[in-house]
């Protein structure tokens, strides 16, 4: 009971801060690190310490401030925080469990994240030597979340090995004459394909059906963006 109560806290605190400060970004940024803060204290208490857990909700609570942060429209923000806030509500009754719904959460917490970081680049101008560290980092973090239902010794250079390869993809995407939107979609695609393939192996289930089908599927997502995509202007 005292979980469900929390959680539902958590989640309504989660649309009221962000959407009350939607407009200020000190206070914006501040309500998320609340928010982070809040939860990790939280979920420690209930699941003491188990790093894969704990990392779910806050790149869970990044990545939803992230994509609110980047949409212009109120209306739609707010259609977009109510129900980020009931899957949030849902995540937090499932921690602690492997299930294919908190997989999918922590995709889309990884794009989310990649979006977040090609549209600092983008808005601020970052420079390369910030951008490409930031990328390993959070990619290497990612990489442990992902790889956390199993615990074959040979995982940990999979952790490096995943950051690596996507770090040397987000320097060639910084090249491309294409909006973060794009660029974020191409590194997940690829952090995707090596998370997937990595993780059936490991637990036996990599067939070739299953590569055949997510190579056109990834192909299908890319060239459709690809070929629609506006071009930003050379620098």
């Amino acid at each position: 009971m005292f979980t469900r109560i929390f959680s539902i806290t958590l989640a309504v605190l989660l649309f009221l801060l962000l959407f009350g400060t939607s407009r200020f970004p000190l206070f914006f940024g501040l309500s998320t690190l609340v928010l982070i803060i809040a939860a990790f204290v939280f979920n420690y208490k209930r699941l003491n310490f188990s790093w894969p857990h704990l990392l779910l909700p806050i790149t869970y609570l990044t990545a939803v401030a992230v994509i609110a942060g980047l949409i212009t429209d109120s209306s739609f923000r707010t259609v977009f925080l109510v129900a980020a806030s009931a899957v949030f509500y849902v995540l937090e009754i499932r921690l602690g469990r492997e299930s294919h719904l908190l997989q999918n959460l922590f995709l889309l917490s990884v794009f989310g994240i990649y979006l977040g970081l090609f549209a600092m680049e983008f808005y601020l101008r970052v420079p390369i030597y910030w951008l490409l560290p930031l990328v390993f980092a959070v990619s290497y973090l990612f990489a442990i979340q992902g790889f956390a239902g199993f615990t074959l010794p040979a995982k940990k250079y999979f952790h490096l090995l995943t950051a690596l390869i996507t770090t040397e993809a987000a320097w060639g995407l910084t090249f491309w004459p294409t909006h973060f939107f794009v660029n974020a979609l191409v590194l997940f695609c690829l952090f995707y394909i090596l998370w997937l393939f990595a993780f059936s192996a490991f637990f036996g289930k990599l067939s070739r059906a299953k590569i055949y089908w997510q190579l056109a599927l990834v192909a299908i997502v890319l060239i459709v963006t690809l070929s629609t995509a506006a071009w930003r202007p050379l620098r």
